[in-house]
């Protein structure tokens, strides 16, 4: 009888055909090599795949969700949209370096406008002392307790001192031009006003003194009615309606400045609300930052010596210059309706698209 079972050779054989025949299941007809090695490739990435969901991508994953699903709660409500949104906008207009170089010639102007204006008290109103005495304190109560040390420390100078006084004029141009400069440009760039589009120096000049005297004539008015309260000639209502004439004085000052430093197109003309939390923001500075000031005083006095009033002194003008920025910021968000917005960072810097264009910028 014959024997059909195979042989180890054809066992072999068999054996072989059987391997090749799973493998090439997996694979498409017609396909070649590589792409038999390439599917290959794509199930082992699969098999990897679940090893990089795993500890710190999976901790990453949960904290993105949880941003994600705060940023979106925040977009659904007014009172947490708009402030995102102005917080958001002054970081895309580098809020922070147009603080800084408000700040800075603010200094600047300040110093030679307390002397200018000691100096022109002593020349002018040389037989009114308490007259005199009246004026310079409205004027320092602007900065409380910094007020006090200033008016130690800084005297008029003698009318015969023509070099002095020419310096001093000169030293007050430079800052109190290079401050309204400034101040122009912060609101040309929260407006987005182009730099073409600005105006000349001899057509800026008058805009520049305007800006300049309002803020001179802000600054006596609310030191004068901020007296009302010091004085208490209104019994225990003094305080009370010292703070409100401040306020009102402050938001007057602040509108007229905004008004006054640049031309903004008359369709998103509109300052009221961004003069109203600036009025806000400096009367309370001016009524509760005397605490606050002394502690900073006493601090840089222990480290600085007789440079703390200057320090603290650039301290106090940049909060009041962040003040302004924020509230300039606050209008444009307002009128323009660019809110909500995402305080998630766009790639490539670009414009979030939830913020609705404006008509100025069509």
């Amino acid at each position: 009888m014959r024997d059909n079972s195979p042989t180890a050779t054809q066992a072999a054989v068999l054996g072989a055909s059987d391997i090749g025949s799973s493998a090439g299941a997996d694979v498409p007809a017609g396909a070649s090599d590589g792409d038999a090695s390439a599917g290959d490739e794509s199930r082992s990435g699969q098999s990897e795949a679940p090893a990089t969901t795993t500890g710190w991508g999976r901790l990453t994953a949960w904290l993105t969700g949880q941003v994600d699903r705060l940023d979106a709660a925040q977009q659904r409500h007014r009172v947490t949209a708009v402030p995102v949104a102005v917080a958001v906008k002054y970081a895309d207009d580098s809020g922070s370096r147009l603080t800084g170089l408000i700040a800075h010639t603010a200094f600047l102007a300040v110093f030679p406008m307390l002397l200018m204006l000691l100096t022109g008290l002593e020349l002018f109103l040389s037989g009114e002392v308490g007259l005199q005495h009246d004026i310079t304190a409205a004027v320092l109560r602007q900065f409380p307790v910094l007020g006090t040390d200033l008016q130690k420390n800084i005297k008029g100078l003698s009318g015969g001192n023509v070099a002095a006084l020419a310096f001093l004029l000169l030293w007050l141009l430079y800052g109190a031009t290079r401050l309204s400069r400034n101040a122009q440009i912060m609101m040309a760039t929260v407006w987005d006003v182009p730099r073409s589009a600005l105006p000349n120096f001899f057509r800026w000049l008058p805009r520049a003194i305007g800006f300049l005297v309002i803020i001179g004539l802000g600054f006596i008015a609310g030191g004068t009615v901020a007296g009302i309260g010091a004085f208490g000639g209104m019994g225990p209502a003094s305080a009370w309606v010292g703070i409100g004439a401040t306020f009102v004085v402050n938001a007057a000052m602040f509108w007229s400045a905004f008004v006054v430093i640049v031309a903004i197109p008359d369709s998103d003309r509109s300052y009221w609300r961004g003069a109203v939390v600036a009025a806000a923001g400096w009367t309370l500075l001016q009524v509760g930052g005397a605490q606050l000031v002394s502690h900073e005083l006493r601090h840089f006095t222990t480290l600085y010596g007789a440079f703390a009033i200057i320090i603290v002194l650039i301290w106090w003008l940049t909060i009041g210059a962040a003040i302004t920025v924020w509230s300039a910021e606050l209008d444009v968000v307002l009128v323009r309706h660019q809110w909500p917005r995402s305080f998630r960072r766009v790639v490539d810097d670009e414009r979030d698209a939830s913020v609705v264009p404006s008509s100025s910028s069509a």
